[in-house]
Parts: structure tokens; sequence; C-alpha cells
């Protein structure tokens, strides 16, 4: 978002007349995808003059300004922010975290005490809120469901590997980050260290073309009421992704 910003008050002409500010409580930007996306950010901030602030927890929230917990005041005209994460729903005699989401099965999704109930997405207490993941998990939950109609071993499940195309409107970058649970609650996600060779992150104005590919690809399979992760449609999707990232993503 900030950098969508940064692009668009340049084509206005304006940019000169406004500093942006970004603030995180997280130690590194985009944290959960790892060190790779920080140095994407970093290098991105330095290039359009944006000022990035990292390990700044926010204690209170002024009319014109901001405090952090470190002491620090920060001024605003127009503030933009994102609230922690809780559930908007709580369920009763449903387990769920301390944040309100539903506590689930890593392999299955399955809502832990509910073998015939799952919590794919948002709804359920995998960290990251991200689309792409939510869709693996929903494929995750209909290959189980599959599997018990026809009493078969189920053998798909959940993989969190996130695939990401980030608009920029000049130009976008593109993730795959293979992720895995810590255990840590402060830092409950991390780039699964055994599979970095399936880590990549690019920067180009092409990958803006991936981008529009997803938004042409996804409405149409969701209109034939159809899986996204699935069919020749895919597969044809899977390899121009691949493809591009082998070009323009390290």
């Amino acid at each position: 978002m900030v950098m969508m910003v940064d692009t668009y008050l340049k084509r206005q002409g304006v940019r000169n007349k406004v500093n942006i500010t970004w603030t995180t409580f997280e130690s590194g930007y985009i944290q959960a995808f790892g060190p790779r996306l920080n140095d994407v950010v970093t290098e991105e901030f330095k290039e359009r003059n944006i000022t990035g602030l990292k390990e700044y927890i926010v204690k209170e929230v002024l009319p014109n300004k901001v405090i952090y917990q470190n002491g620090e005041e920060i001024p605003y005209d127009v503030l933009i922010s994102f609230p922690p994460y809780i559930a908007s729903v709580f369920y009763k005699n449903i387990p769920t975290d301390e944040r309100g989401f539903i506590q689930t099965n890593f392999n299955d999704r399955s809502v832990k005490g509910y073998n015939n109930i799952f919590a794919p997405g948002d709804a359920g207490d995998f960290p990251v809120k991200q689309a792409f993941l939510a869709f693996l998990q929903a494929d995750t939950v209909a290959n189980k469901i599959h599997a018990d109609l026809l009493n078969s071993d189920f053998k798909e499940g959940f993989d969190p590997v996130s695939m990401c195309v980030m608009e920029q409107f000049d130009k976008a970058t593109f993730a795959q980050v293979p992720l895995r649970l810590t255990g840590n609650p402060t830092k409950p996600i991390e780039v699964d260290p055994e599979r970095i060779d399936e880590y990549k992150v690019g920067v180009s104005p092409l990958w803006r073309i991936g981008k529009k590919m997803l938004g042409i690809y996804l409405p149409m399979r969701f209109r034939h009421a159809e899986p996204f992760h699935a069919g020749a449609a895919w597969k044809t999707m899977e390899l121009g992704l691949k493809g591009m990232s082998s070009i323009l993503a390290d």
C-alpha cells in the first residue's frame, strides 16, 4: 500500500510535497515472509525516499500523532493503520486461541476435537491470513472430505507455500515462500529452512502481468465453481508463474 501511494503521488506531480513514514512492530518488513522480503522493502523504501521504522509498537493514537512504547512520537496529517488481528466472530463450544481464531489440526484443517468440522482460511488459527494460503487450505479440506467419503487414504495435507504478487502500480513484487510453524507465540511462523530452494522473491514491472493473469484466472474459475488449484488452466498458470520466477526472482 505504501508503495502504491508513493507511485500515485508521483504521477500526480505532488510527491515532493508529501512525507511518507511507515512504522511496524515487526523486527523485519513483512516478517513472516523472511529476510528476502525485508531486503526488498528496505531497498524500495530507500529508492522511494520513504522513512521506514521497525520495532515501533504503538502505545496510543491521538488525533494528530502516534505515540510509541519506545517514547517516540510521530505527527501525521493522514493515518492509514492496520489493527492487530483478532477474530470477528466468536463461536461457543469450539476451541479458539487467545485471539479468537479456531484451533485446528494442521494437516487437514479440522477443528480440534471435531473430525467432521473444518476451518480453512482466515477463521482458523494458521498465523498468516493470506488469500493463496486460504485457497490451499480449502483444497486440503476438499481432499480430506473426498478421502473420507471414499474410505481411502488422505495423502494431500496442507502444504503452506505462499505465492503472491504485490502490486506497486509502477512494478510488482513476486514472492513464493515455504512456511513452517515455530511453536513460538511471539514469532509463530518462519521460512522453512529445509525448503530454502523454493524461497523466491523478485521485483519487476513484468510481475504486473502475473498479477493481471491471476485477476483474470481466479474469477473465471470461481464463476464456474471449479477449484483454482487443479486442471489444465491451473497447470498453464503455474507453468507461466514458474517460468517468470526462474527469470525474474531469486
